[in-house]
């Protein structure tokens, strides 16, 4: 049976229709990370494990893994799998086709008694979405040890500790702090995911295979005014919070709009988070909270674009009457891809017959964090539009299987390279 046979689509569509149902009924489709939601997808995906035949555990940083055991015996590993956890009124793709896939690679594998020199592994990464902690990429940050004693104890809108949530799930708060010992053992980490651009669709490609993913920083800026009756304060005695976010929020676009031609590299920022207090018609604002999300290709352009906002910041407030705060938190650096896995999954694609192209990443993902420290690289798929994180989202399943037929023949020529890698 050729992995391109009907039946594997079939599965395909029948799994993402199975766990686009596990959503917020009024705000489909929002599967937050924690929520009772996820939750209930978190065992759905236990119990697709289990079918397979699959070792069920939870790593230390939360990710739910699936474990096919080798015949032989080896402690080597190679991880497939995205992420089951969206965006509030996210899509049915992002995340999800991943670990679909992951799944139908197994399934064949299974029903076809291959043999593999190594353990194969399905991961749902935990919490890869940007979430009320303002954090994205929880259970890969933990594996390679970046989620600090700060992060973890950081609190959501409703007082919850992150740390507590991490253990809560099955995981192990008190060992994210470095580093995880199995990372040795690693041979590769392959992710399949939805483009989430225009590129694919647009130039009717079947894969992108992904060299590079864009550093991605955030930013808290606090404007600070004073509330006041809107009635009664004259415009010219006013210090108007939301006013001044106002000029924030035009410079930020039109500076990133600048640096984006100048770099001819990715460069996009975007203030798509504000709170306003408090927030009621008949008075001027008196505080605005904002995150900046700033990904750039170019580590100078990236430098400047942050240079050219904090003295924007600085000028306003000598000159003007409300006083803006602005602080990082968090960063995750420009990263390139295994070039002999992109190579792989080069040679993978052409063996079917697809159209491909080599390209770069303009969001972030897992695999970027793992990257930093194995083996690791991940193909896209096109998605209509480029629409992502919304619930037009949409994806042919055509497509996905596809991309879910090139993940495992990398599967099948890992096994036949193992020797290499065994060597890196």
């Amino acid at each position: 049976m050729d992995f391109t046979d009907e039946t594997n689509t079939s599965f395909i569509k029948q799994k993402i229709g199975e766990l686009e149902k596990m959503t917020d009924q009024d705000n489909p489709y929002t599967r937050i990370v924690f929520s009772d939601k996820f939750y209930e997808a978190r065992a759905w995906l236990k119990n697709e494990y289990h079918k397979l035949g699959l070792l069920v555990s939870t790593d230390d940083a939360g990710n739910l893994i699936g474990l096919l055991k080798s015949k032989i015996n080896t402690h080597k590993v190679v991880i497939i799998g995205s992420h089951i956890d969206t965006v509030p009124s996210g899509g049915r793709y992002d995340g999800i086709a991943g670990v679909v896939a992951a799944l139908c690679v197994v399934k064949y594998i299974k029903e076809n008694d291959i043999n593999l020199p190594f353990n194969l592994a399905v991961y749902d990464y935990l919490g890869e979405e940007l979430n009320d902690w303002s954090i994205s990429c929880i259970g890969t940050r933990g594996m390679t040890g970046a989620l600090n004693e700060d992060i973890l104890s950081r609190s959501n809108s409703s007082g919850n500790i992150l740390k507590d949530e991490i253990d809560k799930i099955g995981g192990n708060s008190k060992s994210l702090t470095k580093p995880f010992s199995m990372i040795k053992n690693i041979v590769a980490c392959l992710e399949l995911h939805i483009e989430q651009g225009k590129v694919l669709e647009k130039r009717k490609i079947d894969i992108g295979i992904v060299r590079s993913i864009p550093s991605i920083s955030r930013f808290s800026v606090v404007v600070n005014g004073q509330a006041g009756h809107s009635g009664t304060i004259l415009m010219d005695q006013r210090a108007d919070a939301l006013v001044a976010s106002s000029e924030i929020i035009t410079f930020v676009n039109k500076l990133a709009l600048r640096l984006s031609k100048e770099s001819n590299q990715h460069f996009v920022s975007t203030i798509g988070k504000i709170n306003v207090h408090p927030n009621a018609a008949a008075i001027i604002p008196g505080k605005v909270e904002m995150t900046v999300d700033l990904r750039a290709s170019s580590k100078s352009s990236r430098e400047q674009y942050i240079k050219e906002l904090e003295k924007q910041i600085e000028t306003m407030n000598q000159s003007g009457p409300c006083k803006i705060e602005m602080k990082n938190i968090a960063f995750a650096p420009y990263v390139e891809m295994d070039k002999e896995l992109v190579n792989l999954f080069k040679v993978s694609t052409d063996e079917y017959g697809f159209s491909n192209i080599i390209m770069d990443s303009g969001a972030g993902h897992d695999t970027a964090h793992l990257s930093r420290v194995v083996p690791a690289s991940m193909i896209f798929v096109p998605c209509k539009d480029g629409l992502s994180h919304c619930p037009e989202e949409y994806a042919e399943i055509s497509d996905i299987s596809k991309g879910t037929a090139v993940l495992f023949k990398m599967v099948k020529k890992l096994a036949n390279h193992i020797e290499n890698y065994h060597n890196k």
